[in-house]
């Protein structure tokens, strides 16, 4: 009951405060966590680094595969591409199999130099920085906006254990998959290259292109996880205090998608998310590296905030 009276004696100061009004919508844009997104791409890019290096460790051995399966001495005319093709094709089971090998090798050496990598701790860091920096700015806007101060250690504890749980158990499992999957892309290249009769000094070339696709693919996803527990914070800050609606805000630069634009400015509700794009419905940084945010409407009726 007394939590009850103190709770109505807030509302009622804050409608005096802003003068009879029933809601008001936060002044402060929040910034995005950029030091925890910096974080994440350190860590994929030390990921992406072991597969480097072990690929280059291995890429003498592939091109004595592909140069000369049989270990016969090679005639001058199989610099013919042609010719290349021709023999490829009567060796095609020893280099095939050869070829599987040294990947399963190469396979075993990285999952094992990875499995050295304390990435779980790495990972706690990681949404320990974010949730701090997504607090931060949470407290701002409702100094900048209602002119109180939050209590400095409600957000801590058990607050977030469980989306912080379950978004590093996620990410362990999602930055494992990056090095294995660039280097399935890559052994099924090697085949497919293999059989065009394609050079050594070009297939080495196509690795290296291809590693690279795959380097900017983890960088994609370190910003696309970051935005996305950034979004999952902020929901839980705004439930919990009672807040049932949020003004849709981009980030408002060129990088923003059409859809996003679209909603910027307009009012949703937490419980009915808004059709970003054919069907798919997200609330603001939930959708593929959204960088839009929710800014809160404050209903002085409903407001439960930690004063």
């Amino acid at each position: 009951m007394e939590e009850e009276t103190r709770k109505q004696v807030i509302r009622e100061k804050l409608k005096q405060q802003f003068k009879g009004k029933r809601a008001i919508t936060a002044v402060y844009h929040p910034k995005y966590p950029e030091s925890a997104q910096r974080e994440y791409l350190r860590l994929c890019s030390s990921y992406m680094a072991v597969e480097k290096q072990i690929l280059i460790k291995y890429l003498p051995e592939l091109k004595q595969i592909i140069n000369n399966p049989t270990g016969f001495h090679r005639d001058s005319a199989l610099n013919n591409e042609e010719m290349r093709k021709k023999e490829r094709y009567l060796s095609l089971i020893t280099v095939l199999s050869q070829i599987k090998l040294l990947f399963e090798k190469i396979y075993k050496e990285l999952e094992t130099t990875l499995g050295l990598y304390r990435l779980s701790e790495e990972l706690k860091k990681i949404a320990a920085l974010n949730y701090k920096l997504t607090v931060k700015e949470w407290k701002k806007m409702v100094s900048k906006t209602l002119a109180i101060n939050l209590l400095e250690d409600y957000y801590s504890g058990n607050f977030y254990k469980d989306i912080l749980s379950k978004w590093v158990s996620k990410n362990v499992d999602l930055i494992k998959t990056i090095p294995r999957n660039s280097l399935g892309k890559i052994e099924e290249m090697v085949y497919r290259l293999y059989m065009d009769g394609t050079s050594n000094t070009n297939i080495v070339k196509e690795i290296h292109k291809q590693y690279s696709i795959s380097k900017r693919h983890a960088r994609m996803i370190a910003r696309d996880q970051t935005a996305k527990l950034n979004a999952d914070i902020t929901e839980y800050q705004q439930r919990d205090a009672g807040i049932r609606r949020y003004e849709w805000s981009s980030s408002g630069d060129e990088r923003v998608r059409k859809s996003h634009r679209k909603l910027d400015g307009h009012i949703f509700s937490w419980n009915a998310p808004p059709e970003t794009d054919k069907g798919r419905r997200c609330h603001p940084g939930q959708d593929y590296q959204c960088r839009c945010c929710a800014l809160p409407i404050f209903e002085f009726d409903k407001i439960d905030l930690p004063i």
